[in-house]
């Protein structure tokens, strides 16, 4: 798709590309440049990635979760449990580890999503509300929720 931007007395031809599977340099980019907008309007925030993880005996990950770290909050964007450790209260011990580590750094909220077809009984279990959702998100009849737990007066 053709896009003229016309800037003062200049003409530009851009050219806009659909790409499936972009190239991770492609989307490296974007998001840089978006975190150089974004440090205009709130400079002390950077984006910190943290992952807590559980090993057999090999070293092999059956086990963990992972996000990032604001100044106000931490993102949990992944939590997963290979089958034979659900059900042990296993991923309620690692959000009780992100929550001391909130705790610790002074961070007031915690945020996860999930699907409908994941663990939102788990989180809403653990004292998490829900803030919003997407319907149907990856197929009709599957939402993906928001959640969001407050550590201030805890």
């Amino acid at each position: 798709m053709a896009l003229v931007v016309h800037q003062k007395s200049t003409e530009t031809e851009l050219k806009i590309d659909f790409t499936l599977s972009p190239k991770s340099e492609d989307i490296e980019s974007i998001y840089e440049s978006l975190g150089e907008f974004n440090q205009k309007f709130a400079p002390e925030v950077k984006d910190i990635s943290y992952g807590f993880f559980i090993r057999d005996n090999s070293g092999k990950v059956i086990g963990g979760l992972t996000g990032f770290i604001f100044v106000t909050s931490i993102q949990i964007r992944f939590l997963w449990l290979s089958e034979a450790l659900r059900k042990q209260g296993i991923g309620s011990q690692l959000m009780h580890e992100v929550e001391c580590e909130a705790k610790r750094r002074d961070i007031e909220n915690i945020m996860v999503d999930t699907f409908t077809f994941q663990a939102p009984k788990f989180y809403e279990s653990l004292g998490f509300r829900e803030i919003g959702r997407y319907e149907d998100y990856l197929v009709k009849g599957v939402d993906k929720i928001f959640y969001h737990k407050s550590l201030k007066n805890n």
